[in-house]
């Protein structure tokens, strides 16, 4: 059960302080007030997940309480307390959105399996519109990794190791690489697993709005603050809160994290409570952030605290190997949703998507597969499906890629396949077979189906290190 925040309201003191030792035993944090004016102000100057509240108090009853509760924060639960139990009071108490109804006196044990259900209940409540605004975020899914070129196969073993750990872990990488993908696989591989995974991109959210969402806000904390608010750390209580694009995040809400994360506690805009905090922190980047520290452009304290394991995600064009690989994936999980009758890829599809450089890296390629699949008349993706920019990369471009541009640009006086025959030519006395293809942007057996097409023969010197 994660840490919940909780308002006890009673005007006898011994019920009060013996349900707040009772509950903060359980891990709860848990605030008192007695009499109902007092619970209305606590209601609207910081969010609770639940309120417990007697229904004859001084001030105001419980029954206004609850009213309060439910204008500010219709996700709170609310508990009501009585010595003087009618049928009357109890409907209109249900009426109103109270969760439970509690005669006096009870057992505390009683009380604390009636407040884990609730909060479990809206624990629930609160997954599923997380569940439901990423699906809306993310029509469908790309799926689990795909990929088994040796890099991804030690991303792979890194994302086990540190899964099982609490520690904070710096995800790097171009954009579209998949680093999220990695945040949410060492999630789901932890302890936390059932509990919440949230996502912040810092990047795309204005900073006058940043602090409020990851630390909440109370009641009149700024204009259009109608209501108090729970922020991210809360929502993502007990599970994971990851970072993407942390360095996008400016330099004084730096400071309010590394805080954060030092205290494990935070405090919601205009409040002066703080709240603990039970959360792993996962971030991602596709800057060089020791060079944003070097500009005084990312703290180092915060790096530091940050990046106690980094995984480093390769761009797609360096896993040459997995493109076919990704291309068959996004077929079967787009495929049926998009257009059924679309059963293949086309070899020299495949050998186009292969020799393109893919800037947008795996998030680019999942785009192409999508529009390829759109715009298919037939059962085969063909090249005329593909983007221009696809369709256009020859191999000898290819090359120019991924060999560096070991090659000048043709000069037009070659055709492709001669260019690609002499590339081979000059390059297999000192080169392995599986480093010429990856210079070319073609795989293994495409290499050796052109040798066989033109009666090229491997010199015996290099026959021996194959």
């Amino acid at each position: 059960m994660y840490s919940a925040s909780i308002l006890v309201a009673d005007d006898e003191t011994t019920i009060c302080e013996s349900l707040k030792r009772a509950l903060e035993k359980d891990g709860h944090q848990v605030d008192i007030v007695h009499d109902g004016k007092a619970a209305i102000a606590s209601i609207g100057n910081k969010f609770y997940d639940l309120v417990i509240t007697d229904l004859k108090m001084p001030g105001a009853g419980g029954l206004d309480v609850l009213r309060r509760a439910r204008e500010e924060s219709p996700e709170t639960a609310v508990f009501i307390m009585t010595s003087y139990s009618t049928v009357e009071t109890a409907v209109e108490a249900m009426r109103l959105g109270a969760r439970d109804y509690i005669l006096k006196p009870f057992l505390h044990d009683d009380v604390r399996i009636s407040i884990q259900n609730a909060l479990a209940a809206a624990k629930l409540t609160r997954e599923n519109a997380l569940l439901k605004a990423e699906l809306r975020k993310k029509p469908h899914s790309t799926g689990a990794f795909v990929g088994d070129c040796p890099q991804m196969k030690q991303i792979y073993r890194m994302v086990e190791k540190v899964a099982g750990t609490d520690s904070s872990v710096l995800i790097t990488g171009e954009s579209g690489s998949g680093k999220e993908l990695v945040a949410r696989a060492i999630h789901d591989g932890s302890s936390r697993a059932t509990e919440p995974f949230v996502a912040i991109n810092c990047g795309a959210m204005p900073p006058e709005l940043m602090e409020s969402e990851l630390f909440g806000h109370v009641k009149g904390a700024f204009t259009g603050a109608v209501n108090a608010r729970a922020g991210l750390f809360q929502e993502a209580r007990g599970g994971t809160l990851f970072f993407d694009e942390i360095g996008e995040l400016p330099l004084d809400l730096q400071v309010k994290l590394l805080r954060a994360l030092q205290e494990k506690e935070v405090r919601p805009l205009g409040s002066n409570k703080t709240i603990k905090t039970s959360v792993r922190i996962l971030t991602a980047t596709n800057k060089n952030l020791q060079r944003e520290v070097d500009g005084k452009r990312f703290r180092e304290d915060l790096y530091y605290r940050i990046n106690v394991i980094t995984i480093e995600l390769p761009p797609l064009r360096a896993r040459g190997a997995d493109i076919e690989k990704l291309t068959r994936h996004f077929l079967s999980v787009f495929g049926p949703r998009i257009n059924p009758k679309v059963k293949s890829i086309a070899p020299e599809t495949v050998e186009l998507m292969k020799n393109y450089r893919w800037p947008g890296n795996v998030r680019e390629l999942e785009n192409v597969m999508e529009r390829a699949l759109i715009l298919s008349e037939t059962d085969t993706l063909t090249p005329d499906t593909l983007p221009d920019k696809v369709n256009a990369t020859p191999p000898a471009a290819a090359a120019e890629n991924n060999a560096g541009a070991l090659e000048a640009a043709m000069d037009g006086k070659l055709s492709i396949d001669d260019y690609i025959k002499r590339f081979i030519q000059k390059h297999e006395s000192a080169h392995k077979e599986k480093e010429i293809a990856k210079m070319l942007g073609i795989s293994r057996k495409s290499l050796w189906e052109k040798r066989k097409r033109w009666g090229l023969e491997r010199p015996a010197a290099r026959k021996e290190d194959e």
